[in-house]
């Protein structure tokens, strides 16, 4: 089974061919470009490395965020209309759960923490655990401060904490002098950013979608507009505009 799976839900951008779970061609980059000009030619260039071509693909895996809203939403589309077009199955992942892949195969009780970083001090979060090679989601992704985070990890019974994902060193100075009382290990080099290549580990059918016309972005957080427009018409019904649109 050939598998082409995207990222582009931050800075980081990740192309990968996998036949069956293992990566065949890989296009990583971590520079602040213009995804929507440079994801096709991502898809391309691994097709190309792979000795493949997009008509041989099986199936499409993509994450859908939380991330940049911009960026999650380029990979969004590019994998619907994919999926659309050559009548495949497409699987969507969190852009979360995909941080957590480096330690798919670690022995120890630990739970990891990927960041992806809001601004304002802010960031989006989830507390993952692989076990018995599942990615199981011990809290729910969630838009928190800083100090919400270091709040709820400090109430975890496991010691080993793991925080993944691109963080400043400023950042990671704060987590860990506020994280003292747990064993913090902070991810560094490639574990640092979502590998698409690590993406097979992630898929099961619960991530199939079934409905590619119903699948948008998970952006945890209205958009600015949105909150701008909320705020200045605070009676107003509270619906998705982003899917309505």
């Amino acid at each position: 089974m050939l598998t082409l799976a995207i990222d582009t839900s931050n800075i980081p951008l990740s192309v990968a061919v996998l036949a069956d779970q293992q990566p065949v061609a890989q296009i990583q980059t971590a520079c602040a470009k213009n995804h929507s000009t440079t994801l096709m030619p991502a898809i391309d260039q691994a097709l190309k490395l792979a000795q493949t071509t997009i008509q041989a693909i099986d199936r499409f895996v993509v994450t859908i965020g939380p991330g940049s809203y911009t960026g999650v939403r380029i990979a969004v589309t590019t994998a619907k209309t994919l999926a659309w077009t050559l009548k495949k199955p497409l699987y969507a992942l969190s852009s979360l759960a995909a941080l957590t892949t480096p330690w798919a195969t670690a022995t120890m009780d630990q739970v990891i923490v990927p960041l992806i970083d809001a601004r304002r001090n802010c960031f989006f979060t989830g507390f993952y655990r692989w076990q018995d090679h599942q990615a199981v989601t011990l809290q729910p992704d969630a838009y928190l401060s800083a100090e919400q985070i270091v709040t709820a990890i400090l109430k975890l019974p496991q010691e080993q904490i793991v925080l993944a994902g691109q963080l400043t060193v400023e950042q990671q100075d704060y987590f860990q002098t506020a994280l003292t009382n747990k064993k913090v290990q902070i991810a560094q080099g490639l574990a640092t950013q979502p590998l698409a290549g690590n993406f097979g580990l992630l898929v099961n059918e619960r991530h199939l979608v079934t409905d590619l016309n119903a699948l948008v972005p998970n952006y945890l957080r209205p958009t600015e507009a949105e909150a701008n427009w909320l705020k200045a018409h605070p009676d107003a019904p509270k619906t998705n505009y982003v899917e309505e649109v």
